[in-house]
């Protein structure tokens, strides 16, 4: 389902970076001195090695689907590095090149976040000024919603939820939400499965809709806000996305400009001998 899948693509991804990064830097050894979350041998996650590797909120959960497609891909990576190991694959001169690299990579990318980015602000009066100027690309193309997305794999749980955040007291919509951690994005017809598409964009009600069955099981929709084709974006709506494009664009400005800086005084050189006799270009002129 493109509405409710889409989010976990993104945690998959992200999941297998994390992965790559848990291999070179692996869990603990030995037992834990308290409660471990998964083990495999003698190698244990635990809480703390979730904290570390940054997929763990600040009020310490996680939402279950991410939480157990992590521990899937923890523990069949975690299986197949040690059988790895028992052949002594990590001794591989390819694999050593290649962690190295990785190595190098992580280190300069911390650099350039820490020592070039932290520095860089994107001020009130400039993201005005690019949103009055780029008005036109904050049009809405289609309608548009602001949904909230709960899921549900039966029927009585869905009215449960229907009911709680139709008449609950704020106690338990905050105790429905905590527990459930719900999907919020703006969707388009486009973004949903049929039914959840005809459920949003067949009504122009807002709130809570009533359940809707689909093939992968129950939902309620809490459709916060609609937008209509041909008018545009607040601002406030999408200051972050300003802010973030601008950003960028002083972050590639301010990493060549510090580049070429290092570059004035670090000794560095292409031996160019061999720079042609690889590329097979004799005549090929290479410069510093």
């Amino acid at each position: 389902m493109k509405f409710i899948t889409r989010y976990l693509i993104m945690c998959k991804r992200g999941i297998v970076f994390l992965l790559a990064a848990a291999l070179l830097w692996s869990c603990d050894q030995n037992e834990p001195s308290k409660n471990y979350l998964a083990r495999v041998d003698d190698t244990y996650l635990t809480r703390d090695d979730l904290k570390f590797l940054s997929i763990i909120d600040p009020d310490g959960k996680i939402p279950e689907a991410q939480l157990q497609g992590f521990l899937n891909d923890w523990i069949d990576t975690e299986i197949l590095a040690q059988q790895a190991l028992k052949h002594d694959l990590d001794q591989d001169p390819y694999l050593k090149n290649r962690l190295e690299s990785f190595k190098k990579k992580l280190l300069a990318d911390t650099y350039i976040r820490y020592n070039i980015y932290t520095s860089l602000k994107v001020s009130e009066q400039e993201i005005r000024e690019y949103y009055e100027e780029h008005k036109q690309v904050f049009m809405w193309e289609h309608d548009a919603a602001e949904v909230t997305h709960y899921f549900a794999a039966n029927e009585d749980t869905a009215r449960q939820v229907y009911n709680i955040l139709s008449n609950g007291t704020a106690e338990e919509k905050t105790l429905l939400y905590q527990k459930n951690r719900p999907d919020t994005k703006v969707v388009t017809g486009g973004d949903m499965v049929q039914e959840l598409q005809d459920a949003v964009f067949g009504t122009r009600a807002s709130g809570v809709l009533r359940p809707v069955e689909s093939d992968f099981g129950y939902h309620v929709l809490v459709v916060q806000q609609r937008f209509q084709a041909g008018t545009y974006q607040t601002l406030e709506q999408v200051r972050d996305e300003i802010r973030e494009r601008l950003l960028v664009t002083e972050q590639k400005q301010h990493y060549y400009e510090v580049l070429d800086s290092l570059k004035g005084v670090i000794d560095f050189e292409i031996n160019k001998q061999m720079y042609n006799n690889i590329s097979g270009e004799p005549n090929q002129q290479v410069s510093k």
